[in-house]
């Protein structure tokens, strides 16, 4: 998976385009000036395809899209030319003035809950702007992409879907009662909650007493991946009173007994958190012809009482990974 690191926070790209507004309005003198448009996108959400959904369920659409890369298309070039990487929302100048082909974004994600590790998460597929809609004095306009000087290019929330041309679902678990296959083992399924659950009707969580350090639940199922090459991801939204911590158990080598490797440790959360787990590295160390499975575990070193609660999980692999 490509990794890219995003080169600002927020309050250092509004300086960067306060000081290169500054600069260009200090080079007025220079006959090849041209004052820069600005591009602002709000935000971006998931939503279902507009054909084959695999479900409607709004529960495999919970997402976290925190970042976006941002290229574009100039008429008479060959090449797309590179913007940046950029934390939602954002605003940065666009040093072009005239029309503009497309703009592609490339939605990112914090992988595995690193707020420095943000790759473009090839499961999302790359949105193509090609017209601007906007309005004034009430009156609402569609015109292809034009940048003029000092202009802003605006897009509230834009849209993005799972590319399942090129993703496999090996499996989700949405716990709701017309859906819900109940992958799970040791966990409470809470039917009726929609108050409680993260979307839908219901969610699964695991009661953790204050005499026990650790309770454990899994996903009760084998998941064959057999290319080494394929990136595998776990989504799931959590919400815990407690820390827990995800693992893999798969053989080393074929026909060997298994053995159960860390792959992260999900810290607690007032508020429900989407998580994109990447599974490949440790995957990497087992034997790819050998089936694997992932459990899960409640810690609680501090002899507290605490519910750990889930939702909306899934398991995808794709051969592209960037």
């Amino acid at each position: 998976m490509f990794h890219i690191i995003i080169p600002m926070k927020k309050h250092r790209l509004t300086a960067l385009i306060a000081l290169c507004v500054l600069f260009f309005a200090g080079c007025t003198n220079d006959d090849d000036f041209v004052a820069p448009a600005f591009l602002h996108i709000e935000a971006i959400d998931l939503v279902p395809p507009a054909t084959n959904p695999i479900t409607l369920e709004e529960g495999f659409y919970t997402s976290d899209i925190v970042a976006c890369y941002v290229a574009a298309h100039y008429p008479g070039t060959s090449h797309l030319d590179t913007l940046g990487l950029f934390q939602l929302p954002f605003t940065v100048p666009i040093l072009h003035d005239g029309p503009i082909d497309y703009i592609q974004v490339y939605p990112a994600v914090r992988q595995s809950g690193s707020s420095s590790r943000l790759p473009f998460y090839t499961f999302y597929s790359p949105i193509t702007i090609r017209k601007h809609t906007f309005t004034i004095d009430g009156t609402t306009y569609t015109d292809t992409l034009f940048t003029r000087s000092g202009d802003t290019l605006r897009f509230d929330t834009l849209h993005t879907t799972y590319n399942l041309t090129l993703s496999d679902v090996h499996m989700y678990e949405l716990f709701e009662p017309t859906a819900s296959a109940l992958y799970f083992d040791s966990v409470t399924w809470n039917r009726f909650a929609p108050d409680e659950a993260c979307s839908g009707q219901g969610y699964a969580s695991v009661h953790v007493p204050d005499t026990l350090e650790r309770v454990p639940f899994a996903i009760n199922t084998d998941f064959y991946i057999t290319d080494a090459t394929r990136a595998v991801y776990l989504e799931l939204d959590s919400r815990s009173d407690l820390p827990f911590e995800i693992y893999m158990e798969a053989a080393y080598v074929a026909g060997s007994s298994t053995d159960v490797q860390r792959v992260m440790v999900i810290y607690p959360s007032e508020k429900w958190q989407h998580i994109y787990v990447n599974l490949g590295r440790t995957w990497s160390w087992f034997n790819h012809t050998s089936p694997f499975r992932i459990s899960f575990a409640a810690l609680n070193v501090e002899g507290r009482t605490g519910d750990i609660r889930i939702d909306n999980v899934r398991l995808l692999s794709t051969a592209i990974t960037n």
